[in-house]
């Protein structure tokens, strides 16, 4: 969506949203961008010699590409995958300028929706333990530390997401 790149620095750029824990290797990479200009998504322009004798390979989006991309943002996360629904909520907020407010919005919102009641699950459990004292002692305390933890990245992710959603609600369409 941001113009024409070729596979190296596409594999940075992912790297780099994706997070430190997590790899991309080209061996993952370059058979996705092949399935990607087989389903007419991309298209590889050029390919380049570098100074090093090994060759770059340059894509660019298509419309075709352009219409997926839209589908795949206004897409529901998938709730039972915490995990990966975080990681796309990353992928979406990096590219939130190029779909409608109305998009934005509503992925915010889902995303809000599954982290209250994420929290709810939680702090229902703690009250849970807390209630039960179940043995040992010593796991018991520290899996409440545990949930505390969890809880408190909650709030803040909760109030953040309630930040932005009233500062896209703001902006102008």
């Amino acid at each position: 969506m941001t113009g024409k790149k070729h596979g190296y620095m596409l594999q940075d750029v992912l790297k780099n949203s994706v997070g430190l824990g997590r790899k991309l290797s080209s061996g993952t990479l370059y058979p996705l961008l092949t399935r990607m200009t087989e389903q007419g998504w991309i298209t590889l322009l050029t390919e380049e010699e570098t100074k090093g004798g090994r060759t770059k390979k340059i894509f660019d989006i298509t419309e075709v590409g352009r219409d997926r991309f839209l589908q795949l943002m206004k897409k529901p996360f998938d709730s039972t995958l915490e995990g990966e629904t975080e990681l796309m909520l990353q992928f979406k907020l990096v590219y939130f300028q190029y779909v409608a407010k109305e998009v934005r919005l509503s992925s915010l919102e889902q995303y809000l929706l599954i982290l209250e009641k994420n929290f709810k699950h939680i702090t229902d459990f703690e009250s849970a333990l807390a209630t039960y004292q179940p043995e040992p002692e010593k796991q018991r305390v520290q899996l409440l530390r545990a949930l505390d933890r969890q809880a408190r990245l909650r709030e803040v992710d909760i109030q953040w997401i309630k930040e932005e959603i009233e500062r896209v609600r703001t902006q102008p369409d």
